[in-house]
């Protein structure tokens, strides 16, 4: 049996209760005692006063594996971000018992013929494709796929399914391609802020609900005190959960059971909002729903 706890989206730098969230976070997993944690991407800055989130998650005593979120290099390079979430590649994957974790990184503009990083938020200029996996991860997820006798799980920050503008990784048919030719248990992304899953070709794409809110920039609105709002100005366009959305896996050699949670807004809702409980082609109701996939044969 393998378990893991898995999250995503904590934004710690925008968000007033991080600190509140993480605990919460890291009591479940001490009482789960999972083999390890997966952050798929915006977690926080990799400011030095941020250190304290990664200590706070490496004191748990369980391995930490990171994704890069797009927002993580709005400020710093994709070198730093990578030195501060002690990672030595952009992705990489892992092996515990047949299963086979791989991480990737789709973080890029596809310019021409060449792949540029994301870097403070270029993405939001270009007229190009993206997020984009570029041809050498590519090359390289080809490899990792190499063995017949495995079972894969892929994480990545962007969907491999969400066909909503420019929400899933561009090149996506060409990698879910990759994935079809092997046993892939399911792939997970964050992004979104939201709950969902798609099946194609036998392969769920699961997206995980944010650990903190959702983002939609529609209309205005100040739920909390003057202080507040002015320390994190963004707050006046989320809707908040109150609580850490998470879920925890365990895979067994007959199936992957995903543990998620029901939760609550915090304060505002999406009609307070003006908008549907669908954002962004995901269910922005505040839960993670449970899901079970049979192992393929």
């Amino acid at each position: 049996m393998i378990r893991f706890a898995v999250f995503t989206d904590l934004h710690y730098d925008h968000i007033p209760d991080g600190d509140r969230r993480i605990k919460e976070f890291l009591d479940a997993v001490r009482l789960k005692n999972p083999d390890f944690i997966m952050s798929l991407g915006d977690l926080c800055y990799p400011a030095a006063e941020n250190r304290k989130v990664i200590d706070a998650l490496e004191q748990s005593g369980v391995p930490v594996y990171h994704t890069i979120g797009n927002h993580d290099t709005d400020q710093y390079s994709l070198e730093e971000v990578m030195d501060f979430l002690k990672i030595e590649s952009s992705y990489y994957s892992f092996l515990i018992d047949d299963v086979k974790f791989i991480v990737l990184n789709t973080c890029y503009i596809r310019d021409g013929q060449k792949c540029v990083p994301f870097l403070k938020r270029n993405y939001d200029k270009t007229k190009q494709a993206y997020p984009w996996l570029p041809q050498v991860e590519a090359d390289w997820l080809l490899q990792e796929l190499e063995s017949e006798d495995c079972y894969y799980v892929v994480f990545s920050h962007h969907s491999l399914a969400n066909d909503f503008r420019d929400r899933g990784i561009a090149n996506r048919e060409a990698v879910r391609a990759l994935l079809e030719k092997r046993k892939v248990l399911f792939c997970m992304n964050g992004h979104d802020h939201g709950d969902g899953c798609t099946i194609i070709n036998g392969i769920p794409y699961i997206t995980l609900n944010s650990m903190s809110y959702i983002w939609h920039g529609m209309k205005e609105l100040y739920a909390y005190d003057a202080k507040t709002h002015e320390k994190y100005p963004s707050l006046k366009n989320m809707i908040l959960y109150q609580e850490p959305l998470h879920a925890f896996v365990e895979i067994s050699d007959k199936e992957a059971r995903i543990t998620g949670m029901d939760g609550h807004y915090h304060t505002i809702t999406p009609e307070d909002a003006e908008i549907g409980r669908t954002w962004n082609g995901v269910s922005i109701e505040p839960k993670v729903l449970s899901r079970t996939v049979k192992l393929p044969r």
